[in-house]
């Protein structure tokens, strides 16, 4: 179409026309817009345990302590006074009637002095008294000499009770902590002497709601100086016998008292040994570890992975021990948790 001779605004329209016809050739063309590339997620890695059958074993494990059977405890009865001297020493040997500590006698030493001339005065009183033949006179006379008697056995007794021996042959295990000079108290254990021949093991533990799960007479498992033996319970918490002394009460009620029966000559007073006791055993049951139980508010559950979805699942757990959970209801063998 040819615009020569039109006028000048009717050609500006046709230009504009024919611009707008070639659909913006005159302009770069745009890149087509790229589409977003694929990412493929990253799957997550979890550890993972399975659900197996097992035994459950519930057992107290732990260092027990070599203890004789037979000990006798040292006080001052009937005497008052300072200490003079202290004999005895921890871990060392006495035979009966040995002196243990020594009191000092004051006035006793003089008082006793005093009861052998009057009860030797008595006597010579009696045989003059023999002499001659009055029978009233000799009458009295021996009841001075039995009076006087009395009073020099009290106070050789005063002044034996100035000196603590040794009950029996032992092993001093316990000395209290006195010295030259300390008042005593009455009543109050200075000195304990045990047999070494005679002992057992006792355990100690503050969980004492596992301590009552022993029975006595179930076997025991030791090891001591590197050698396997064997024992039983004798005492626990759950059969201690009756005592007015709280102090023994509260040993009672978190100890177990072990006897052995091939007792080896390295287990000697003082000394340790590793225990096992079993209290319970289920066999044949469910078992899962215990990190991959999980506890809310009262509530038991587990993450079960399945394919690759993980869902929660509440159960019922039996027995807890060392080595994992017993699950009685809600898992199945061979499903996969997983362990926080």
């Amino acid at each position: 179409m040819s615009i020569k001779g039109k006028p000048l605004a009717a050609r500006a329209l046709i230009a504009a026309l024919l611009v707008a016809g070639t659909g913006c050739s005159l302009l770069p063309k745009e890149d087509e817009a790229l589409k977003p590339p694929l990412v493929k997620p990253v799957k997550e890695n979890y550890e993972i345990a399975e659900v197996k059958v097992g035994s459950a074993t519930k057992a107290i494990k732990g260092v027990a302590t070599v203890e004789s059977t037979n000990v006798k405890n040292h006080e001052f009865t009937g005497t008052t006074g300072k200490i003079q001297e202290v004999l005895a020493v921890k871990n060392t040997a006495v035979k009966k009637g040995d002196p243990l500590i020594i009191l000092d006698a004051g006035d006793s030493a003089i008082v006793l002095k005093e009861k052998q001339r009057d009860y030797e005065q008595a006597k010579y009183n009696l045989d003059q008294a023999k002499l001659t033949q009055d029978p009233n006179k000799m009458k009295i006379r021996i009841m001075e000499l039995e009076i006087a008697q009395l009073r020099l056995n009290d106070a050789q007794k005063a002044l034996e009770g100035k000196t603590m021996r040794a009950q029996m042959d032992g092993i001093v295990t316990f000395v209290e902590n006195v010295k030259p000079g300390d008042t005593i108290q009455q009543n109050k254990t200075y000195v304990i002497i045990s047999d070494p021949q005679s002992f057992q093991l006792t355990y100690s533990s503050g969980n004492t709601s596992d301590l009552l799960e022993v029975q006595v007479g179930v076997p025991v498992d030791i090891t001591a100086k590197g050698k396997k033996l064997t024992g039983k319970v004798v005492q626990s918490p759950s059969n201690t016998p009756a005592t007015d002394n709280k102090q023994l009460a509260d040993k009672y009620a978190k100890t177990v008292y072990i006897s052995v029966d091939n007792p080896i000559p390295e287990m000697t007073l003082g000394s340790t040994a590793d225990i096992n006791i079993v209290t319970r055993k289920k066999d044949n049951v469910l078992i899962i570890p215990q990190r991959a139980l999980s506890q809310y508010l009262g509530r038991n559950y587990v993450k079960v992975l399945e394919g690759d979805s993980i869902k929660e699942v509440d159960v019922e757990k039996g027995l807890e021990t060392a080595d994992g959970v017993e699950i009685v209801k809600g898992l199945k063998e061979g499903q996969k948790l997983i362990l926080q």
